[in-house]
C-alpha cells in the first residue's frame, strides 16, 4: 500500500534525477503538454501518446504534464472551442476538411470538433514556450535535488538506489 502511494513521488524523482539531457526531459514535458491538451478519445491524441511513449524522451515528465495539463485544459474550453470554429470555418479550408472527413479514418481523427482542433492549435502554439521553460527549469532544479537526495535518508529511500548511487550516496 505504501508502494503504491509513493510511486508517483518515486516517478517525479525519476524525471528530474534521470541520466537524460534537459533537451530530453524538456521534450517530455512539452510532449505530455500537447497530450494533456487534447480532448482524448481521437486519433490526434493517440499519435501523441505513441509519440512519447516511441520517442526518446523523459516518460516521466512527459506523463507529469498529461497529468497536470488534462486538469487545466477543461477550463480552457471555452477558448480552444473558439479558436477552433474560426479554423473550421475558413472558406479555404472548407474542401480540405470535407475530404479529410470522407477518409476512412477521418471522422476518428477528431478534425470536425471545434475543441479538439482548437486545444491542438493552442498547444502547437505554447510548445516552444512550454519546452524552453522545462529545459530552463530542469537545469535549475535538478542539481540541488540530486544534492538534497543524497543528504537525507528518506530522499535516497524515495528516489531509489540508482539515483543515489548517481549523485554519490
Amino acid at each position: 500500500m505504501l508502494t503504491l502511494l509513493l510511486h508517483p513521488v518515486r516517478q517525479l524523482f525519476g524525471a528530474v534525477l534521470a541520466n537524460d539531457s534537459p533537451r530530453q526531459v524538456a521534450w517530455g514535458f512539452t510532449l505530455g503538454m500537447m497530450l494533456g491538451m487534447v480532448p482524448k478519445g481521437n486519433l490526434i491524441a493517440v499519435v501523441l501518446g505513441i509519440l512519447l511513449c516511441a520517442l526518446r524522451v523523459n516518460k516521466p515528465a512527459g506523463l507529469l504534464a498529461v497529468a497536470l495539463f488534462s486538469a487545466i485544459s477543461p477550463l480552457c474550453d471555452g477558448l480552444t472551442h473558439k479558436i477552433g470554429d474560426r479554423l473550421l470555418h475558413l472558406p479555404n479550408l472548407q474542401g480540405f476538411y470535407a475530404w479529410l472527413y470522407d477518409q476512412p479514418l477521418g471522422p476518428f481523427i477528431g478534425f470536425h470538433n471545434t475543441v479538439t482542433i482548437g486545444s491542438l492549435m493552442l498547444a502547437l502554439y505554447i510548445s516552444y514556450p512550454c519546452y524552453y521553460g522545462a529545459k530552463l527549469a530542469f537545469a535549475r532544479i535538478a542539481p540541488p535535488l540530486g544534492r538534497w537526495v543524497v543528504r537525507y535518508r528518506l530522499g535516497r529511500a524515495l528516489a531509489g538506489a540508482q539515483f543515489a548511487a548517481r549523485f554519490g550516496g
